[in-house]
Order: structure tokens, then sequence, then C-alpha cells
């Protein structure tokens, strides 16, 4: 199978290599060159730097050939012209999205991506079945697929505090999926800056859950 990703931040990053170990052909394109560089060093794929919202990269790039596309990059607008380029003029019969602004989920399907997903809709979802947001901590521990849900205070003198996430080296096999400040839920971006007190809900692989808290809170 052919994966084609559009975005080369922490989920686009998390997926290649995801789909890398089921020993599938994986093409990206991320339009920071410092970020090519880097996953090029980092994973066995084909990347290329270019703005893939444009219909002349896509197809440069050899979506063509995908038989999935997935737009994973921090802008709705663009990835939304990406599915509908895949879909409308390359004829890629898959293609999926991550939002980032809480209720686009159902504008992208009446558009024609065929899955388009919430980080702030999942945990809803999640939150709904166990009625009561004073449940939360059982909740993050169930295990959502082979991931886990997880949930972080940000300690007083915590190493990330004041910084915003673009900044924060986390492990690639880790998402944050949304913030809980006071009554506030906020949908985590790169310029979001973490602050003392702040409930971070991350979607993490077990195997690297110890290193995530030490990243966001320092030595235990």
């Amino acid at each position: 199978m052919v994966v084609f990703i559009v975005g080369g931040g922490k989920m686009g990053r998390y997926l290649a290599k995801f789909f890398l170990e089921k020993e599938y052909r994986v093409t990206m394109i991320e339009q920071n060159i410092k970020k090519c560089r880097r996953i090029s060093k980092e994973l066995d794929i084909n990347i290329m730097h270019g703005d893939g919202s444009e219909a002349a990269v896509l197809k440069k790039a050899g979506i063509e050939e995908a038989d999935v596309v997935l737009a994973v990059t921090e802008d709705d607008h663009d990835n939304l012209a990406i599915c509908q380029l895949a879909e409308r003029q390359f004829g890629v019969a898959r293609t999926f999205t991550a939002v980032n602004t809480p209720g686009n989920e159902k504008l992208f399907e009446w558009l024609g991506v065929n899955v388009a997903v919430s980080p702030s809709s999942i945990l809803a979802a999640l939150v709904d079945r166990k009625i009561s947001i004073d449940d939360i901590t059982t909740l993050v521990s169930l295990p959502v697929g082979d991931l886990k849900m997880l949930e972080i205070t940000i300690k007083e003198g915590a190493p990330v505090a004041g910084k915003k996430l673009k900044k924060i080296d986390l492990p690639m096999e880790a998402i944050l999926v949304t913030i809980l400040r006071g009554n506030d839920v906020l949908v985590p971006r790169g310029s979001t800056v973490l602050k003392n007190g702040d409930v971070v809900i991350a979607l993490t692989d077990p195997a690297v859950e110890d290193e995530l808290i030490e990243r966001l809170n320092g030595m235990k």
C-alpha cells in the first residue's frame, strides 16, 4: 500500500513511522525545509519539500500512485484543499484529515473528505461515555487501540511552563489531544503556551508514557 502524508508535524511523523512498521510505502510533503531534513534523517521515507495544497506539488510527489492520502497540516483550509484535490483531480479513493478547529468535521465530510477527525471530538465522545467530567481519571486510563489516553497536570516549576508547544520536544509516539485550563477546554496548537496547573490530555504509546511525563514535568 502507498500512503501519502501531507504535513510533517508530530502527527505526520507518528503516522509515517506507524505505516513504515506495517511495511507500507510512505511519501510525505512538508513545507518547512528544516523539518524535511530532520525527517529524512529519522525515517526511511520519500519526502518532498513544498506546499501540499498545490496540485503541481502533489503531482510531482507522485500522488497518482497513492492508495490513501492523509492531510495533517496545522491549517484546516489546506487540509480540505489537499483532500479535495486528491479525490477530484487525482482520483484517490481514500482521504483522511485531522481537523484543527472543533466543529469542522461535518463540514469536511459534506465537502467530500472520507474521514475527518477532530482530537477535541474524540475527547468529547470519550467523556460522554463516562457521563461526568469527574470521571476523567478513570477515563484517560482506558486504552484506545494500542494507545492510551493519559492525563498529566503541569506542575509548578515544570520545564515546559511558559513555552509554546512547537518549542517543546515531545516523543514522536505521543500526541496532545486537548488542554484543560480551569473551566476552559483548549485545542493544542503550535502557538499554545502551557501554564502551571494545565491538565494535558495526551494520546500516547504506553512505551513512551514515562518519557512524555518527564518531558513535560521534568524528572520524577
